[in-house]
Formats: C-alpha cells, structure tokens, sequence
C-alpha cells in the first residue's frame, strides 16, 4: 500500500521528469560547452580551481602540471593525472573510471538496471542488436562521474578496440534524480560506443554517455587499436556516466553497491562467469 510519504516522492518525481523533458537541454549545453572554453585570465586560474576543488571535492594532488597552465575551465576538467599517480591494480579488470557506481552486477539477459524497478534493453544502449546478443547474460557496470571527478576514461580489460560509434540523442543530466525519474535515461542520451574484442574473444562495450551541461566528449583512441588496461579511450568535460559491459564466459564485474566510490585503475571485482 501507498503511503502519503510515497505518493509525495512520486509527485515529486512526475514533476521533475516533466521539467527536464521540456528544458532545451542541447542548447543550453552547448552554450555551457563554449562558455567553459573561454580563457581565463592567468591570475585568476589557481584561487578559481582551488575553489572549484573545495566546492566539488576535486583532488589537486594528482594533477600533471600546475593550475595556471589550464587556460579554461574545460581544460581543467579535463586535467591529466602525473606519471605514477595510479598504479593499476592486478587482474584482468581494472575501474575506467573516477566515480560512484550507479548498478553493477550480472546482466538480466540483455537488460541493464538503470536503478531498482527501472532497467532498459541493451541493444538501445548499443544501437546494435547483434553486439547485445553477444554481451547478453554477461555483466556491467554503470559509474557516474561527479563535477570534481577525473574526467579522462579509459580501457578496463586488455581488447581489440574494433569500431568507435557516436550515436545521437537528447542530453538529460545523469545526476541520481534525474536517473530515478527519466526512463531508459542512458540509451536516450547522446553516447560514444567503444565496440571491443578481448584477448580471450570475448565481447565487450565501454559507452561513454553524454549528459546536461557537459561541454563535450572528446575521443582519444582509435579503432583497430590494441587496448591495453589503463589506455586512455576518451575524455568529459564536467561529468557524466560510463557504462561497462562484458560477455559471458569470463571474468565479469561483480555486484557493488550503489554509491559505492571507485577510481580509475583499481582492481574491479571479478567474478567468473557460470
């Protein structure tokens, strides 16, 4: 049975799903994208970046370089880590990413959990039927990347980077509420697909999605490549989500905990897939 608690929480959420589809989200990121471009004067660039980290937990220790040779706002989203600065942990699978896990676990077939009672096909997220049946049964993860996180992403397994595919859509904000109310929010996103093959043969998928506010995606790898774990595949600008599928039959991404906090080249759970 409903409670009144409930029934509020629902309101709350049909009205915030109804003002996120109405907002002109492309246009509004766009501008954001190009105001986050524009230089800043040298001077201002420490005491600005310096509170940007304070506001939005970002860590400044491992950064390659100093704060006054990040000229905008996106450049500084888009910092490199010095050498060294994370080691990659051992195992076949290492995290792509900074970040807080959204799900992560096995796959329901070919279904992915977007939160508890929402999930949504595979093959939307993809754009790719025939890649979804190869992944289906497998595991994933989903990991949302806030503001003050690294934004650079990079490959979790050693693979044959075979195709890179841009597939278009709207640009919801990937902030939990909006992943509570907007269904199917990930596979409605714009979202960069990197198609994989593992050295076992195995499929696998990292999707870098778009979201509200962020100025851009920037791929840095290219199809044919050969991946090896801790390679960098593309870069955000502010925060967003990546999503992590692997086939069935090898390792796979173990369950983890919503909100649980993962940095990028620590070992990921594995688990053998049955």
């Amino acid at each position: 049975m409903r409670t009144d608690v409930d029934r509020q929480l629902a309101r709350v959420s049909a009205v915030r799903r109804c003002l996120l589809s109405l907002l002109p989200k492309v246009a509004l990121s766009r501008t954001t994208g190009l105001l986050t471009a524009l230089p800043l004067p040298r001077l201002l660039r420490g005491p600005f970046y310096r509170w940007f980290a304070r506001r939005y937990g970002a860590d400044l220790d491992q950064i390659d370089g100093e704060l006054t040779s990040f000229r905008s706002l996106a450049r500084f989203f888009q910092r490199p880590l010095r050498a060294g600065a994370r080691p990659l942990g051992p195992g076949p699978l290492v995290w792509p990413c900074d970040g807080r896990i959204v799900t992560a676990g096995p796959l329901a077939g070919s279904r992915i959990p977007q939160v508890k009672g929402n999930d949504y096909e595979l093959a939307d997220l993809l754009g790719d039927r025939t890649r979804a049946a190869a992944l289906a049964d497998g595991s994933q993860a989903t990991i949302y990347l806030a503001p003050g996180d690294y934004h650079r992403v990079h490959a979790p397994f050693a693979a044959r980077l075979d195709a890179v595919v841009a597939l278009p859509g709207t640009l919801f904000p990937v902030n939990p509420p909006a992943v509570g109310c907007i269904p199917r929010l990930f596979a409605r996103n714009a979202r960069h697909v990197f198609h994989c093959t593992l050295t076992d043969g195995l499929a696998a998928t990292v999707v870098m999605v778009g979201a509200f506010n962020v100025g851009g995606t920037r791929v840095t790898a290219t199809a044919g490549q050969a991946l090896r774990p801790g390679d960098e595949l593309g870069q955000f600008g502010f925060g967003s989500t990546v999503v992590v599928v692997i086939g069935r039959g090898g390792a796979g991404l173990a369950p983890c905990l919503p909100h649980q906090r993962v940095l990028m080249g620590q070992t990921a759970a594995t688990t053998p897939a049955s």
